[in-house]
């Protein structure tokens, strides 16, 4: 009898985890496809063609980013930062709208936002790429302020969002709380496992140099183009050389391992919310909410592919 009931107690919890884990990932994708739409062609294509650009160019990536290409002859700093920021303004101000209006699973939404946005105007000013190279080179030394304030924010959102929405999320897990705790890190984990295998199969599959050169550090660019320059000026050095060569050259452009610091105040931070998020029980994800999650996915996802094949055209 106790192998019997223990057996559907694991059942149960695995059939729990599997349909949160699907939960999230359909409300995932969502999120980032919408989030994709709005950044790159609202808040990049947007304010290009506010400023007088003609946009000539639109890159959609179905599962991970995107790009947009512009000409504007003349263009002052000004209106060149306005048009790299615009996709991230966007977010934080759709994703604050969210957050103020919005119920339990929309606010958490709208900090999703808002992390994304923080996170990737945070790193990409302290490391020079993304949407954040401009700044990167125009800041100066000041980058460093805006990327810890744009840090602080981050922080806030993972924090807010946590506490907003992990606890009704664990709820949904029946035994202890280590098995709510446990299922729900495993939930995520595979959640954001798919996720993060789409968006890297694809990039992999449709090798766009003008999306992997944008999302390249400058320190790397930086050790590439000087890497390049001794080879050419040592065509006959060994392998052995030039890897010794290119190590000390990743040695002498070392820069403060932003990103990695950040991400660990922002783990701090979800887990401080998590542990302020309050259980909330019976709560149950049901067939009917895993459908119109998964509608809500299909439709985003399909919303860039139709998006990306018009503007193809």
């Amino acid at each position: 009898m106790r192998v019997m009931i223990t057996r559907k107690r694991v059942q149960s919890t695995l059939r729990s985890v599997s349909q949160l884990a699907l939960f999230v990932l359909c409300i995932a994708l969502a999120t980032t496809r919408i989030g994709l739409l709005a950044h790159e062609l609202a808040g990049h294509g947007g304010t290009a063609v506010a400023l007088g650009a003609h946009v000539d160019q639109v890159h959609l990536f179905w599962f991970a980013g995107g790009w947009v290409h512009y000409q504007l002859p003349d263009a002052s700093v000004g209106a060149e930062l306005a048009i790299a920021m615009g996709g991230i303004a966007i977010e934080l101000v759709v994703g604050g709208v969210l957050w103020a209006l919005g119920r339990r699973l929309v606010r958490a939404i709208g900090a999703a936002l808002v992390f994304h946005a923080s996170w990737y105007l945070a790193t990409g000013a302290a490391h020079g790429y993304g949407d954040g190279i401009r700044l990167y080179h125009e800041l100066g030394d000041w980058r460093w302020l805006v990327a810890t304030a744009a840090g602080a924010v981050t922080c806030a959102a993972a924090y807010g969002g946590a506490r907003t929405i992990l606890g009704p999320l664990a709820s949904t897990i029946p035994g202890s709380p280590r098995a709510r705790i446990a299922g729900t890190i495993a939930a995520f984990a595979i959640a954001g496992g798919v996720h993060g295998a789409l968006a890297v199969g694809e990039l992999a599959i449709r090798h766009d140099r003008t999306y992997l050169s944008v999302m390249t550090s400058e320190r790397t660019r930086v050790v590439e183009r000087e890497a390049a320059r001794w080879e050419a000026q040592h065509p006959d050095a060994t392998a052995e050389v030039r890897e010794d060569q290119r190590a000390q050259l990743e040695q002498a452009h070392r820069t403060f391992p932003f990103a990695w610091v950040l991400g660990a105040a922002a783990a701090v931070a979800l887990v401080l919310g998590a542990r302020k998020s309050p259980l909330t029980e019976g709560t149950k994800i049901s067939r009917r909410m895993l459908a119109r999650a998964a509608i809500a996915a299909a439709g985003a996802i399909a919303a860039v592919v139709v998006t990306g094949l018009w503007i193809a055209v």
